[in-house]
């Protein structure tokens, strides 16, 4: 059925008998046979002892899905043994441990968590609209934080083995980059140190960068979180398991930016392999400055319109001869015209791009433009802004296993790869 030219979804339907709503639940898998969701299993033996076990109590677990409040029956068991008398419960299909958060619960929270950009702090909003309407005052629940995030760091060492096994599929081209995040519990580092910090050493101890590995098609391989301002020798493990992964003979190319650490890594670790430094950034301050000024491209005036395509041509230089001449022709068309204020600050721009790229230059160093690694940071800047700062480093590295897990799986919205992945489009064009 439709409705105009949007489908219904008919897994949401639900049946109505003397006037309750009434949905079958799914099967899950259970010793070889199939149960439906919530369904109590008793134990039979003691796991302790072996000896059978028998009833003790019956009481009622409130479970909260997304399917409502699920009232499970269940026992509480007790040992025959009277040497033993170990307690058990029973299980419950689909719940983990003594939660009274279901799995699949837990799992869309995740989900709405990373598809959604949502924080730990603001996912009561989510939880209560999966449950809103099912509950006896109809207000609905939602997970804690603490619980939330005990679930993430759950699922974060299987989304770490999942990035580790990952089948790579890529042009032989990888990218790597690195974004800046606030990380660290203050008190629990000032009473392992003995000592208050002052404010300076403690913004030089949080703040810690995020160092990514990624296709061109934006499938995240790998990631480093190292100190803020790292020696290469911190990216070293990081492009080991990357070269453990990927046989040198089938990388061509490595693109960064002009960062030391992962200029002297991949010296280090891919020596024969050409690495290209990202004029990304460079063209967009570039643009920036002349914007601020005048608005719109087209409306700047010629000999300042030409003074920009030179500058433009300067950063894509790929000799030093090339390079060297461009840079001439700017200082000579600077002498002649009288530069607006933003020209003024391109003149100096261009002198510092200049000295700049002409030592990668001489390194063997080209020049590429890619926006590969701006898109995937924006997508965690979304986080990071309403993080604020996470508590621990393993909570960190958790928190990138996860989003880099589900961005690989995420399907595009728009454009020609509308409704596939990351994952799906490199295996469609280098599988």
């Amino acid at each position: 059925m439709a409705k105009g030219n949007i489908l219904i979804n008919k897994s949401l339907s639900k049946e109505v008998e003397n006037g309750k709503i009434v949905q079958t639940l799914p099967l899950i898998g259970f010793e070889g046979r199939m149960y439906p969701l919530f369904t109590p299993i008793s134990p039979i033996h003691c796991s302790v002892c072996g000896n059978p076990i028998k009833p003790n109590e019956n009481y009622s677990r409130s479970i909260i899905s997304s399917y409502g409040i699920i009232s499970c029956p269940t026992t509480y068991r007790i040992c025959s043994n009277p040497k033993c008398r170990k307690h058990h419960t029973d299980m419950i299909l689909g719940i983990t441990g003594s939660a009274n958060y279901s799995d699949e619960y837990l799992e869309k929270q995740k989900c709405v968590r990373y598809n959604g950009h949502c924080s730990l702090w603001n996912s009561q909003i989510i939880g209560e609209t999966f449950t809103e309407g099912l509950t006896d005052d109809n207000s609905g629940r939602a997970p804690c934080p603490a619980t939330l995030w005990s679930y993430e760091q759950k699922q974060g060492r299987i989304s770490a083995q999942e990035l580790s096994n990952q089948e790579i599929n890529f042009n032989g081209t990888l990218y790597i980059d690195g974004y800046w995040v606030k990380s660290g519990w203050q008190t629990y580092i000032e009473s392992r140190l003995g000592r208050k910090l002052t404010k300076k050493e403690w913004k030089k101890i949080r703040n810690k960068v995020i160092y990514v590995v990624a296709t061109e098609d934006k499938v995240v391989l790998d990631f480093q979180i190292t100190n803020h301002s790292p020696i290469y020798l911190e990216l070293v493990p990081l492009l080991n398991r990357i070269r453990d992964r990927i046989p040198e003979k089938d990388l061509l190319k490595i693109v960064s930016d002009e960062d030391t650490a992962i200029i002297g890594a991949v010296k280090s670790i891919f020596p024969n392999v050409a690495h290209s430094f990202c004029v990304f950034h460079q063209l967009k301050n570039l643009t920036e400055k002349y914007l601020a000024v005048f608005g719109d491209i087209e409306e700047i005036p010629p000999l300042e319109r030409e003074l920009y395509e030179l500058a433009k041509k300067l950063i894509f230089a790929e000799t030093l001869i090339e390079s060297s001449v461009c840079y001439n022709e700017v200082l000579e068309l600077a002498s002649r015209i009288k530069p607006s204020r933003a020209s003024e600050k391109i003149i100096k721009h261009v002198k510092n791009i200049y000295f700049r790229n002409i030592e990668l230059l001489k390194e063997g160093f080209i020049p590429e433009t890619n926006n590969t690694m701006e898109q995937l940071f924006s997508l965690i800047n979304s986080f990071i802004e309403q993080a604020r700062s996470f508590k621990t480093k393993s909570g960190l590295s958790n928190f990138c296993y996860n989003l880099f897990s589900s961005m690989n799986k995420r399907c595009f919205n728009t454009g020609k790869w509308r409704g596939f992945s990351p994952l799906d489009r490199a295996k469609l064009k280098f599988g």
